[in-house]
């Protein structure tokens, strides 16, 4: 079959329009998905051409007749009209994934229809917590991915650029074959941990605990299977909980790559051994987890240069990190963040002096006390605005509260009886 010259479907927005067609206007007949594409793709082919260039009828009634030649009943056929035009595997996959997933509508309505319809008065059950509907739609997704599988071949892994860096982010420069081996396995598992929640109600107990600990073993000794093993140590480096915790941890700290490697190496044999993902730990094991912490800091604090030890300490401090989040929510200068906790350090520690200053009179400390809070209260309404300051106090403020004066201690009653004091007449 001789299509129309594709120069005329060359730009983005008119292969849009194909994949919009599929997704509005299933085909159910030529003259229907005609008149369909006849509207659709002339609207896009305009919004594509510059203003100076009218797409004249003509032009609209060739893709139109490209449309119509595309088109057809049986998938297999579709995807090699689609090739054959010279469509992208990205393209292609997208419309034939939008062609399996209309196949497959008329089952998942036919899942969720005994639902009913409840008075909006009645609590309405969430439909994705039904055991069964929850395993009706993963043998549908199953289901779809096999056959999408075997219309497209290897095209169904290629996706689209993005996804091949996510891909590339989270497993490596793998092997195509690899990124579907790992994709099976992933979800294979997701299947199996899936029908563990669902059984749960919201309930977790210690052998549903145990269960998905078990299963995660599992996930990673068939991962490492499937991987050689610099492959497999490159995985856990971007994607098991650690890496994970770890990125998080180090958001402000602009860590290097080298020093990612250094520190989660040090991290991950310290997850190893205490890492309570498995259910809580013993009291024992608590106690030696908080030594064994304070050697992974000194370890890691000894692994990196001693110019960037400094700044390792100030942004990995959960308050450091607190105070961050509202200087940025409040969309003020990344220099405020120092600010406030400067501005906290010098007040507490002057704070503390008059605390531990015995000299002072109760009046005396209690008036300096003011002064400070005042002082404070004046430099963060500078740094944050009054609106941020109310903010923090409810966001790493609270040690504000311990600038407000003490009350004197109250003095007792004439005939109270103090503690100590003996009730025996001449005691």
């Amino acid at each position: 079959m001789k299509l129309v010259p594709l120069v005329l479907i060359g730009s983005l927005a008119v292969n849009a329009a194909f994949v919009t067609l599929y997704f509005v206007h299933p085909p159910s007949g030529p003259s229907a998905a005609t008149a369909a594409a006849s509207a659709t793709i002339k609207t896009a082919a305009k919004s594509a051409t510059p203003p100076s260039q009218d797409i004249t009828e003509a032009q609209t009634a060739a893709l139109t007749q490209v449309w119509t030649q595309l088109q057809t009943g049986d998938l297999t056929t579709l995807v090699a009209r689609l090739r054959a035009a010279g469509f992208s595997a990205a393209m292609i996959r997208s419309i034939v994934a939008a062609q399996v997933n209309e196949q497959f509508s008329a089952r998942r309505k036919e899942l969720f229809a005994e639902q009913g319809d409840r008075p909006f008065w009645k609590s309405q059950p969430n439909p994705f917590g039904d055991p069964k509907i929850q395993a009706g739609m993963r043998a549908i997704g199953k289901e779809q991915g096999e056959l999408l599988k075997s219309l497209l071949g290897a095209d169904y892994m290629q996706g689209s650029e993005e996804g091949r860096v996510f891909q590339r982010r989270q497993y490596g420069n793998l092997p195509t074959e690899k990124f579907a081996q790992l994709q099976s396995i992933n979800s294979d598992y997701n299947e199996l941990n899936q029908e563990i929640y669902a059984k749960t109600n919201g309930v977790m107990l210690a052998e549903d605990r145990e269960k998905i600990a078990f299963l995660e073993k599992e996930k990673l000794a068939d991962i490492a299977k499937t991987l050689t093993p610099q492959e497999f140590e490159e995985f856990q480096f971007r994607t098991s909980p650690t890496a994970n915790q770890l990125r998080n941890k180090l958001a402000n700290f602009d860590v290097t790559e080298t020093e990612f490697r250094s520190i989660y190496k040090l991290q991950a044999a310290f997850d190893a051994q205490y890492s309570s993902r498995d259910g809580q730990l013993s009291p024992e094991v608590m106690l030696a987890r908080g030594a064994a912490d304070k050697q992974l800091q000194a370890a890691i604090i000894a692994s990196l240069p001693p110019e960037r030890v400094a700044d390792y300490k100030l942004t990995t401090d959960p308050q450091y990190q607190q105070v961050n989040r509202l200087v940025a929510r409040l969309e003020l200068p990344p220099a405020t963040t120092q600010q406030i906790l400067s501005v906290q350090q010098d007040i507490q520690a002057r704070a503390h002096t008059l605390n531990s200053d015995r000299t002072l009179t109760p009046d005396a400390r209690n008036a300096q006390l003011i002064t400070l809070q005042q002082e404070a209260t004046t430099k963060l309404t500078t740094a944050l605005t009054p609106r941020g300051l109310e903010a923090y106090k409810q966001n790493g403020g609270y040690w504000l509260q311990g600038l407000q004066p003490r009350s004197a201690p109250a003095k007792p009653a004439a005939g109270t009886v103090q503690p100590g004091m003996s009730l025996r007449p001449g005691g």
